[in-house]
């Protein structure tokens, strides 16, 4: 069976393309300064800062600058990914449910400082 894998990226580093979406990879891994394409299927956007891109675990990414190429694996990508990732994941709360992600959004109120006044015909 295969495994699915996540990774959180700014959104800034995405750019649609046709049918494709071109991602660069990050400015703190070895391959700085090269770029992969996904299907515009497996590319999402969070909000206008944050993306994520799904991929199989026996997907093959095809890096590219100017004329040199390059091939990683799934576990590879993950590595490279991994700091900025992580960072990006603990700025949203999600949860984990039979294998989706759901996104919780959390609120705490504000504390009201009032006088209630009860209306004694209510009261039982």
């Amino acid at each position: 069976m295969v495994k699915w894998n996540k990774i959180y990226t700014y959104s800034e580093q995405i750019e649609k393309w046709d049918k494709q979406s071109i991602i660069e990879m990050p400015s703190n891994c070895e391959y700085q300064g090269y770029f992969f394409l996904l299907p515009k299927k497996m590319v999402f956007s969070i909000s206008p800062k944050f993306s994520y891109f799904y991929f199989p675990d026996t997907w093959k990414f095809q890096l590219k600058k100017h004329t040199d190429k390059k091939t990683i694996d799934a576990s590879e990508m993950m590595l490279a990914f991994e700091e900025e990732s992580y960072k990006i994941s603990q700025t949203f709360h999600t949860k984990k449910v039979n294998d989706t992600i759901i996104k919780v959004r959390t609120h705490i109120p504000k504390k009201l400082e009032k006088d209630v006044i009860i209306n004694h015909e209510l009261i039982r």
